[in-house]
């Protein structure tokens, strides 16, 4: 259930913002608001250490063919379009 309220909430971002997702960047987010950082040439070191600063129990899906992780009662999510699924 929780998976499909996630590609629910990913699917109603706005199309600039879908646009936008490129495997340099690591995109947060929230209900209300999107980040994002650079995450140019990052190994699976720096993802898992991305993931750890932000989930203790993370949980994986897929989006439009990029990585995504969240977390149970969470409001973040990420999207790690450079990470390898």
């Amino acid at each position: 259930m929780i998976e499909k309220i996630i590609q629910k909430r990913l699917g109603d971002l706005p199309q600039d913002i879908l646009t936008a997702i490129n495997s340099d960047f690591i995109f947060l987010v929230w209900p209300d608001k999107v980040q994002h950082f650079p995450a140019r040439n990052w190994e699976m070191k720096h993802y898992q250490k991305t993931i750890s600063k932000y989930f203790s129990t993370p949980q994986y899906t897929i989006f439009n063919n990029y990585s995504v992780v969240y977390e149970q009662n969470h409001e973040l999510i990420l999207i790690l379009p450079g990470m390898k699924q």
